[in-house]
């Protein structure tokens, strides 16, 4: 049989305790988060007096500066290297603004350095002699004598210098209009007194005075007859470009005195181009026109064209009502004669 045992508190052992007292746990914990906060307070106090030990006198105030365009434009003198001194100063680098003359100068030192059939026609190598062997220069008393300076660049005859604009002269001849032909006798007499030279000399002039809403074309003749052509194109009436008068230049020079006499042919292909004036140079007495040529060459024009006559002769005009001079009075023309003995010979 069980007996039931009365519960009774355990006894303290008093001697299994430390002579002095024992401390609390909470003041323990007080004093070790005082430790730790004093200990991060220090913290703070040195980063504010600065980093790692770094002296005051290393840091300054920083902020935003805004520069306004009158500052953009004005270098800094104080943010200038030696290097970028010396480039400033340095004459390749001094930049000025040109002045017009220096942008002719640069414009046409650009030009010249162009090849010289893209901006200019080729000169023309006009020989010292025209024609077969007749020389340039000429005794002086016929107009012919200032019109032959033209050939070499001085100014063109007296007569050609006053016409006015739409207007040309040929051996004293005015005659307005925009298409003239010139039909030129070069038959073997016009190289003895060098008609032919004075002849050339006076196109070369009259063509001088036409521009270039004008046009024009010259045949020469003898026994048959030659129009400047150029190549690939057919016989015209060209435009009196600049062009076209240096070619007509080249051809005049390849002209010289040869064969006989035929005026017709020539005559008529002239007034084939239906031009308002037609210039008729020749020396030839013979042959002479007859009334019937005289007749048809009326009835092809039919007053459309104005034909000019010069007639170069030997000696004074004789006043004789001679074909050249009818020629131009039945078709509205005017006449001229000069005396071939006046010009030289050869």
């Amino acid at each position: 049989m069980s007996t039931k045992r009365r519960w009774t508190p355990p006894k303290l052992d008093y001697q299994a305790t430390p002579d002095h007292p024992t401390v609390p746990s909470w003041i323990v914990s007080i004093c070790l988060h005082g430790t730790l906060m004093f200990c991060f307070a220090a913290g703070l106090q040195s980063c504010e007096r600065g980093q790692s030990g770094a002296s005051d006198e290393n840091f300054r105030d920083v902020g935003i500066y805004v520069k306004n365009a009158a500052e953009e434009l004005e270098p800094n003198p104080a943010e200038e290297t030696p290097e970028s001194a010396a480039a400033e100063v340095s004459p390749a680098n001094t930049e000025t603004v040109p002045t017009d003359a220096q942008l002719a100068d640069a414009a046409a030192e650009s030009l010249n350095s162009l090849p010289s059939d893209l901006v200019s026609l080729p000169e023309l190598d006009i020989p010292s002699v025209i024609g077969a062997g007749q020389s340039l220069s000429m005794p002086a008393p016929a107009t012919a004598a200032n019109v032959l300076e033209s050939i070499n660049g001085a100014p063109v005859a007296t007569s050609t210098q006053s016409t006015k604009h739409g207007e040309t002269s040929f051996f004293d001849i005015k005659a307005s209009g925009t298409r003239f032909v010139y039909v030129v006798d070069c038959s073997s007499s016009m190289g003895f007194y060098k008609q032919l030279l004075v002849a050339k000399s006076e196109v070369v002039a009259s063509l001088q005075s036409l521009d270039s809403t004008q046009q024009f074309q010259v045949i020469f003749y003898n026994s048959s007859y030659r129009e400047m052509s150029l190549s690939n194109l057919a016989p015209s009436l060209w435009w009196a470009t600049d062009i076209r008068k240096n070619q007509a230049r080249q051809y005049l020079s390849s002209i010289g005195p040869e064969g006989g006499t035929s005026h017709m042919p020539a005559l008529k292909r002239a007034l084939s181009y239906s031009p308002e004036n037609i210039f008729l140079l020749t020396d030839a007495e013979q042959p002479i026109m007859s009334a019937a040529e005289l007749n048809e060459i009326k009835s092809i024009n039919r007053g459309r064209t104005a034909i000019h006559t010069v007639e170069f002769g030997r000696g004074g005009n004789l006043d004789v009502d001679n074909f050249l001079k009818k020629l131009a009075r039945e078709n509205g023309g005017s006449y001229r004669y000069r005396d071939v003995t006046k010009f030289g010979r050869d």
